[in-house]
């Protein structure tokens, strides 16, 4: 019965960390499609604005989304940030039970650094975006 009972609450814990891990795909999707729109905007404002404010606004708008493409593509995570999960011995558990227990929580804990890396990014486009628009004025 108590089995039961711990397999239905891992069900339960599966379910809402793949629906949080769809949620991070359709998020880092969406950020991916803003990068790109950015980075065509940028060549256009770019080439409008070459004097000396507008070279250093876009250059740091090129830094930003330079570490934008960095966490989108290249998947770096800071090892500060990376919780090692530490397995929970359960008293009478099977080896399958264990494997799926240390599992759920490693994909946690890759689950939570995406996130964190997900917010991160939209703090950088965001930036980005109203530093772009700044400049977009500016040009006019």
């Amino acid at each position: 019965m108590q089995a039961a009972q711990s397999a239905a609450n891992a069900m339960a814990g599966y379910t809402d960390l793949f629906a949080s891990l769809q949620t991070v795909q359709a998020t880092v999707q969406e950020q991916i499609e803003r990068f790109n729109v950015l980075m065509a905007e940028i060549k256009v404002v770019g080439n409008a604005r070459q004097d000396e404010e507008g070279t250093r606004i876009v250059g740091n708008i090129a830094l930003k989304l330079h570490r934008v493409h960095t966490l989108l593509c290249g998947g770096e995570i800071a090892a500060t940030d990376v919780a090692v999960p530490q397995p929970q011995v359960a008293p009478a558990g099977s080896a399958a039970e264990l494997d799926l227990h240390s599992a759920l929580n490693e994909f946690s804990s890759l689950l939570a650094t995406s996130q964190r890396t997900s917010q991160e990014v939209a703090a950088l486009l965001a930036s980005a975006t109203e530093e772009l628009a700044q400049l977009r004025a500016a040009a006019n």
